[in-house]
């Protein structure tokens, strides 16, 4: 009996041990299977995680590498089609982010008149204007202007405005910006009264502030030095489609400088006979763009021409 009961006790031992280790096999089994579920969501967020990578990176490239170059030139071709203004550079820098530039940038319009500057840098958003918004600066190099009677030559201009809808006419244009300039030379110019032609006046600096709204160019502080005044002018310009039917409404005041005073001594006694204002010389101005004209009620005689006398002689009756 004993023995009997050892064998018993034995099989029983056996059999609880390899149920054991069968437990212990369906749970390491169960064990892989949750390692390898892990390990495969692992692997998917590392894959994600490439592909984001790669399509920021691709964005990156397009925004900061990709140009607009010949893009822009061909719009530039097509506006000179559509508006007569022709416009062209040597070479285009257009990045999508980042600043633009021209290099010998040249404009003809239809008038004859033409603009050409050797560099022109811009900082504008091309998400503005995808907006019909122009906000920024430009900073233009060894600027030129030829029309029709004026000629000028400017070393630097910088320009920081903000205006929109640009895609609109400029008539419904609204905005702000400045006009700073240094350096430059007047070499054409029309016949200006009492002073003649200004061929080879030097521009020393100038700077002018102003505004549009609804139409009008105001001119809110204008300043310029040269070898020939120093002139301080503000107003109104009443704006047109076409430019130079632009209306003016000027206020220009002036003193001479010391040095033109002295070759010009038939001027200084002219100048003191017009309308003064804080010691400066103040004329107004009138006309258009194309046509100024100086609104002197005494001018003629200040030009030494006789002023017209009125007619006060009566009529006769008609003969019956």
């Amino acid at each position: 009996m004993p023995k009997e009961n050892e064998l018993e006790e034995d099989f029983l031992d056996n059999e609880d041990q390899e149920i054991q280790e069968s437990l212990l096999e369906d749970d390491g089994d169960l064990f892989d299977e949750d390692g390898d579920e892990e390990h495969s969501k692992v692997n998917r967020k590392q894959i994600l995680t490439l592909v984001a990578i790669a399509v920021v990176s691709f964005l990156v490239f397009t925004l900061f590498i990709f140009p607009l170059n010949e893009i822009v030139r061909s719009v530039l071709i097509k506006t000179g089609k559509e508006t007569g203004i022709f416009m062209d550079a040597k070479e285009i820098h257009f990045p999508m982010i980042g600043r633009k530039s021209f290099d010998s940038f040249v404009a003809s319009f239809p008038t004859g008149t033409s603009i050409k500057a050797e560099e022109i840098s811009l900082g504008i958003s091309l998400l503005g204007l995808l907006q019909s918004k122009l906000e920024g600066d430009a900073n233009i190099g060894y600027f030129g202007f030829e029309g029709s009677e004026w000629a000028m030559s400017i070393q630097t201009l910088d320009i920081p405005l903000r205006l929109s809808p640009i895609d609109d006419k400029i008539t419904k244009w609204n905005g702000e910006g400045e006009i700073d300039l240094s350096g430059g030379k007047i070499k054409e110019s029309a016949e200006i009264p009492f002073l003649g032609s200004l061929k080879g006046t030097d521009i020393r600096k100038a700077n002018i502030v102003f505004k549009i709204r609804s139409g009008k160019l105001l001119l809110e502080r204008g300043i310029l030095e040269s070898s020939l005044a120093k002139f301080q002018f503000q107003g109104v310009v009443r704006l047109s489609d076409t430019l130079s039917f632009s209306q003016l409404d000027l206020k220009v005041c002036f003193t001479l400088t010391e040095k033109f005073a002295q070759e010009r001594q038939d001027l200084v006694g002219m100048v003191a006979l017009l309308p003064q204002e804080g010691g400066k010389t103040c004329i107004p101005i009138r006309g258009t763009f194309s046509s100024p004209k100086v609104d002197l009620p005494n001018l003629n005689q200040l030009g030494g021409g006789a002023p017209k006398a009125e007619d006060t002689s009566i009529e006769p009756a008609p003969v019956p």
